[in-house]
C-alpha cells in the first residue's frame, strides 16, 4: 500500500488532524476535526505480528471507518519516544512518509509528556512519567496544568534508586511503574522526611489514568505548542543506544 502525492488538493478540503502513537504495545490512532476540541474517532490496537507489517493496514481501515480520505488530513502528530525501537521507528516513518506525500506539517511529541498530560487534565500537578527498560526506568518529571505538561526534569534513564531520589516530591507516578520502582518509592517514603507533614507520592498506572489513548494526547499537545512543522525534522528520541547489533566485517 502506498501514499499518493496530492499537491493539487486545495488546503480548504483538508480538515482533519491525525495522531499516530506506536511507542508501546498499546498503540493508538486519533482523528480530530481541524481544531475541534474532542476526537472524531479513536482506535487502540496491538499488532498481532509486527507493527511494520500492520500499521498501514490498520491506519487505512481506521480512516475508512471514519469516512475520511487521507487527502483530507491537514496535520499529523506522532509519538517520538522513548519506546520500543521497531514499533517506534515504524510509526515515525509512516507519519513522515504520509506527511511528505500529502505535503502537510508533522509534529513529534514525547511519549513521557503525553502520558503525564493524561494524569491531570485539569488543575496543576507534578507528574513523573515512566517507560520501563531493561537497564532501568526511562523517566521525566512535568508540571501539568490543564492537560499541558511543562518539563521540570529532563528525560533520562537511571537506576531505580537514583530515579526516586532525583524526582520532585510529592508527585504522581504514571506509565510503566515496575514492582522494583514501587518498592523503591515505598522505602524512600518510609524514611523520616525533612519537611514535616510532606505528602507522599501516589502511583497512577497510565492504563487507569484515563480512557483517553496517547494518540489523543499528542495531538492536543502539538496543537497547544504550535509544534506542526517540517516532517524531515521529526526523529525518534533515544535515551540510550538502540539494541542493534553492529554488522560484522566481511571476511
Amino acid at each position: 500500500m502506498g501514499w499518493v502525492l496530492v499537491a493539487d488538493r486545495p488546503m480548504s478540503d483538508r480538515q482533519f488532524d491525525l495522531g499516530i502513537d506506536t511507542a508501546s504495545d498499546d498503540a493508538s490512532l486519533a482523528l480530530f476535526v481541524l481544531d475541534g476540541p474532542e476526537p472524531l474517532a479513536v482506535k487502540r490496537f496491538r499488532p498481532e505480528v509486527t507493527m511494520s507489517r500492520e500499521l498501514l493496514g490498520v491506519l487505512a481501515e481506521f480512516l475508512a471507518d471514519a469516512g475520511v480520505d487521507r487527502t483530507e488530513i491537514a496535520r499529523i502528530a506522532v509519538t517520538t519516544g522513548p519506546g520500543q525501537y521497531g514499533p517506534l521507528r515504524t510509526g515515525i516513518a509512516v507519519a513522515q512518509g504520509m506527511a511528505l506525500a500529502l505535503e502537510v506539517p508533522l509534529a513529534g511529541v514525547g511519549r513521557l509528556e503525553a502520558d503525564a498530560s493524561l494524569v491531570a487534565p485539569e488543575g496543576v500537578a507534578t507528574v513523573v512519567a515512566v517507560h520501563d527498560t531493561r537497564t532501568g526506568p526511562a523517566w521525566a518529571a512535568y508540571e501539568v496544568e490543564d492537560g499541558l505538561p511543562r518539563q521540570v526534569v529532563a528525560p533520562s534513564v537511571s537506576p531505580v534508586e537514583e530515579a526516586v531520589e532525583r524526582a520532585p516530591r510529592p508527585a504522581t507516578w504514571t506509565g510503566e511503574v515496575s514492582d522494583g520502582l514501587r518498592e523503591a518509592l515505598r522505602v524512600r517514603d518510609a524514611r523520616p522526611r525533612d519537611a514535616e507533614g510532606e505528602a507522599g507520592d501516589t502511583i497512577t498506572p497510565v492504563s487507569q489514568t484515563s480512557q483517553t489513548p496517547r494518540a489523543v494526547a499528542i495531538v492536543r499537545i502539538a496543537r497547544a505548542r504550535g509544534a506542526f512543522g517540517d516532517p524531515a525534522a521529526v526523529d525518534a528520541v533515544y535515551l540510550r543506544p538502540p539494541p542493534i547489533t553492529p554488522p560484522k566485517p566481511r571476511m
